[in-house]
């Protein structure tokens, strides 16, 4: 007996031909009776037979007659045969083994179906550049698109000519991607050609940053997905594939990230404050400050999106989804541009000294100075005290952004990379280093006292600085102060640019100062003041006569004998 495995799959039972049926039951003593009986009994020799030997092949084996049919099937189900096979189904995603290259096909063994076979075109497995990326032994994910004569046809995405509305649904349901070409941009949204088929893929949905500009994917063939197909409407995502496809990169990148290491990037946009690079999945940002060692106007000098960049990875931050804070939700990474450029502070130190005199643009004004550019990326800092021969409340009182002025190296702190810097006049600039005052000189006598700090009570001259309709701003030696309009001795509703002109000098007493250091004056405040002084100046000069030593009465005497 001997069973017979189809290459169909299917399973027979059959005796060798030549056979004689035995009884699978006989016991032992029987045989053996048997032969000794035999033996006494002389039987003339038989007739020699051919027999026919059982084929070698894989396809028969001989099985024992007590083995069920049952066990045979259940063998067979693990052997992968025909009662374990499964159809795929249309849409269906499915994994395989390519095993055949052809000239334009591929053909791929499927997992978990049966060993069917399917195939898939080349072209499908290229890059952009026309390279074939997989061979023989490869394995690939792709979904069934077609079921026919030809057999099952995969695509790894589903392309023009597969494209119907059926397909489409079956698209959305297995998450397989669909390939279509922009064809216009509409409200809200671009329009996408799939075959004959037209859907709409929403601006939000185009990519994984707010397109600006969505008119530059027009004519380019994209992959989406189905989000949603009701009708004849069908909706697109490509953000979605694309955040996928960020998902498993940054899963790599983020093993080879490590503050302090050099990393390539491509620059993914450009903000005010900001350039922001893919590193690979995963996003990193470029502060304004380390772009470059020179002044930025703004990153797009710099940079321009699209651009291939290697950067520095200065700090790496956890991203925090319980915080509070919306910034610390998500993980962050600080990159610097400027760290592979040279340092300009280096080569600076080599051309200027101590002492040297020269011209440069101030760039920038802070409450306790002005920073001055004496090099391209090389800033020096001009105290607010070395500012003016007068004491300034601000560094803007002297001077502006963009002006250039003449100064002098104080100090030079190459560790801190710091430059210390005096303001000259251009006169003083051009004399022979000999007629130069000594710097222990000028240190031990200042070319002139600063101004007294002021306070509450004190009265003080100086110029309108600015008009506004609620007061007067007016800058003295030592500050800088409001008189409001009610404070100014006009009438209520006067218009302070028609009584009061800029430049003009005006008295005023200082009658408030808040913690902040703001200053309020008063004009009636600075009459009163003066006639007070007056009063106490004439009550000095009088003395007591005779020996009674009288006094000089009560202050209301002395303002009836003023007014006589």
């Amino acid at each position: 007996m001997v069973v017979v495995k189809r290459a169909s799959g299917s399973i027979e039972t059959r005796a060798l031909e030549g056979d004689k049926p035995t009884d699978a039951t006989a016991t032992a003593e029987q045989t053996g009776a048997e032969a000794q009986a035999s033996a006494a009994t002389p039987t003339p020799a038989p007739t020699p037979r051919p027999v026919t030997p059982a084929p070698s092949s894989p396809l028969y084996e001989e099985v024992q007659e007590s083995e069920s049919f049952a066990d045979m099937f259940e063998a067979q189900v693990k052997d992968g045969g025909a009662p374990g096979r499964r159809g795929v189904r249309l849409g269906e995603k499915v994994s395989g083994t390519i095993f055949q290259l052809g000239a334009d096909t591929a053909f791929v063994s499927l997992d978990g179906s049966g060993k069917s076979e399917a195939m898939i075109e080349l072209r499908e497995l290229k890059d952009d550049e026309g390279i074939l990326r997989f061979g023989v032994g490869d394995r690939l994910d792709a979904h069934v698109v077609e079921m026919g004569a030809r057999g099952i046809l995969l695509s790894r995405a589903l392309a023009k000519g597969n494209a119907s509305m059926a397909m489409l649904a079956e698209a959305r349901a297995s998450g397989m991607p669909v390939e279509g070409m922009v064809l216009s941009v509409n409200k809200g949204g671009v329009e996408v050609a799939i075959g004959d088929m037209r859907a709409f893929c929403p601006i939000s949905q185009l990519d994984i940053r707010f397109v600006e500009k969505p008119d530059q994917f027009i004519g380019e063939k994209l992959q989406f997905r189905v989000t949603e197909v009701r009708d004849r409407n069908v909706v697109l995502s490509r953000r979605s594939l694309l955040e996928d496809e960020q998902r498993k990169l940054a899963t790599e990148t983020r093993k080879n990230l490590a503050v302090g290491k050099t990393v390539k990037g491509k620059v993914s946009g450009v903000r005010d404050f900001g350039v922001f690079v893919d590193l690979g999945g995963v996003e990193g940002m470029i502060p304004v400050s380390e772009l470059s060692y020179t002044r930025v106007g703004h990153p797009s000098e710099v940079v321009k999106q699209g651009d291939d960049v290697e950067v520095e990875i200065l700090r790496m931050e956890e991203g925090q989804p319980n915080s509070s804070d919306k910034a610390k939700q998500k993980e962050r990474i600080t990159l610097s541009l400027r760290s592979s450029q040279e340092d300009p502070f280096k080569k600076a130190l080599e051309e200027l000294h101590e002492g040297d005199r020269l011209q440069g643009k101030v760039v920038r004004l802070q409450p306790f100075g002005a920073f001055v550019e004496l090099r391209p990326g090389v800033d020096g800092l001009v105290h607010i005290s070395a500012l003016s021969d007068r004491r300034i409340a601000h560094p803007r009182d002297a001077v502006k952004e963009g002006e250039v002025i003449w100064v002098s190296i104080e100090k030079i702190d190459p560790n801190d990379k710091r430059i210390g810097l005096r303001r000259i006049s251009e006169e003083e600039a051009q004399r022979p280093p000999e007629e130069r005052p000594a710097k222990a000189a000028s240190e031990a006598k200042p070319a002139q006292a600063a101004a007294p700090r002021p306070k509450v009570g004190d009265v003080v001259v100086g110029k309108v600085d600015r008009l506004e309709p609620y007061g007067v701003f007016l800058a003295f030696p030592g500050g800088k102060g409001l008189i409001p309009a009610s404070e100014t001795g006009t009438d209520r509703g006067t218009d302070m640019r028609k009584h009061f002109s800029i430049g003009q000098e005006l008295k005023a007493a200082i009658i408030d100062m808040d913690p902040a250091g703001k200053i309020r004056l008063s004009i009636p405040g600075a009459i009163r003041a003066e006639e007070r002084a007056e009063v106490e100046a004439w009550q000095k000069t009088q003395k007591p006569v005779g020996s009674g030593k009288k006094g000089f009465g009560t202050f209301a005497d002395l303002l009836s004998k003023l007014g006589k």
